[in-house]
């Protein structure tokens, strides 16, 4: 169940960042492009690494470096990730790696188990105090896609912990979505349906405002709509965006903190853009990707290339335009943390956080098996 502390009762019915040549970014799980090579698919090791680092682990403790500033910043803090629900615990496969290191950093023989059975017995529930626990604890609500239009589900850890969950539905059909409509209402789950996904989620006031209210929104789990306005190519100023966001009423917005990719909003924009046409408080978003850069970044520079620096390791699965990062090399994270500052100096209420999934492209190159 959506959010099982309240009651969210609202649907937005919309387009949600088609791939088109003026879409910022695709979103991982709708859209595909640089798809693997043949030599990522057929994989040769002339050797057996002694070490395959945790890249899930790694991605936790970078979410967890910005989040703990934030809340540090302002407790109320909201934390959404899109998709990446198997880092909420520590998963099977995470023991399968620290039972594969510590035989590689000491000789198995066929009287030692403990990679080959002893791990597998361990629960995969997060331990408390552990990095998997903190960052459980510090995100309000996962977003998941197709969970009625294809075959998204829903983990155990979301239920159990009371962590909202909202849907992006891309289905294939109008009845589909009239469908999947009816299901999330008789579940109390909130998505974003689309069939059309070549047309950009852009014109936010075109969209149809489901369960509009005049009720103050501090927190994730109290909104009943919620929208993305991550296109903002229909706008020319800054300025035009900001007021057509304050001339509506969903509960909760999500845009990129550049405005064209580099005009940050201001503090007093922000401020703006928190309060609805009916005057009740709402949540803004900043939307950030963990894991990519682009050449339109204001922190990009300009003799960069892909491998160059050698953090720069690849084109986006679903961005032509941007590169996947080493998301734990230090100039990375330095980089990524100076972004974040700024938004939360800035004073947004929260976070959308992108990227997550990234961290399966290095897991694909060094297969546990």
């Amino acid at each position: 169940m959506l959010l099982p502390k309240i009651r969210i009762i609202g649907v937005l019915i919309g387009c949600l960042l088609a791939l088109s040549s003026n879409a910022k970014a695709g979103l991982y799980g709708f859209h595909r492009v640089n798809d693997y090579r043949t030599d990522e698919n057929t994989l040769r090791m002339d050797y057996i690494p002694k070490h395959i680092e945790n890249y899930r682990g790694l991605m936790r403790e970078n979410l967890l470096m910005l989040i703990d500033y934030a809340k540090s910043h302002n407790p109320n803090f909201q934390v959404v990730s899109h998709e990446g629900q198997y880092l909420l615990n520590k998963s099977k496969w995470e023991y399968d790696l620290e039972g594969y290191n510590n035989v590689q950093k000491r000789p198995a023989s066929a009287s030692d188990p403990y990679f080959l059975f002893n791990n597998k017995e361990i629960p995969i529930e997060p331990v408390d105090g552990s990095v998997a626990k903190r960052y459980l604890n510090s995100v309000d609500a996962v977003v998941i896609n197709n969970f009625y239009c294809g075959n998204g589900k829903e983990e155990d850890v979301t239920i159990n912990n009371n962590l909202g969950l909202i849907s992006i539905e891309n289905c294939s059909s109008d009845e589909e979505l009239d469908g999947a409509i009816v299901r999330s209402l008789l579940d109390h789950k909130i998505i974003y349906a689309f069939v059309d996904k070549n047309k950009p989620f852009q014109d936010l006031l075109s969209q149809p405002m489901i369960n509009d209210s005049a009720k103050n929104i501090t927190r994730i789990s109290e909104a009943g709509n919620i929208t993305f306005l991550l296109d903002d190519s229909l706008y020319d100023t800054k300025e035009q965006m900001v007021s057509s966001i304050s001339s509506s009423n969903y509960d909760v917005v999500v845009i990129s903190p550049l405005f064209h990719n580099k005009i940050p909003f201001s503090s007093d924009d922000v401020v703006r853009m928190q309060i609805k046409r009916n005057g009740a408080k709402r949540l803004v978003l900043a939307m950030i990707n963990v894991s990519e850069i682009s050449p339109k970044d204001y922190f990009w520079e300009a003799h960069w290339r892909k491998g160059n620096p050698s953090w720069i390791v690849r084109e986006s699965f679903v961005n032509q335009n941007a590169f996947i990062t080493q998301y734990w090399h230090p100039k990375w994270r330095e980089l990524i943390s100076r972004h974040f500052k700024d938004v939360v100096i800035t004073g947004y209420d929260g976070v959308f956080f992108t990227g997550i999934e990234n961290n399966q492209y290095f897991e694909h190159l060094t297969p546990l098996e």
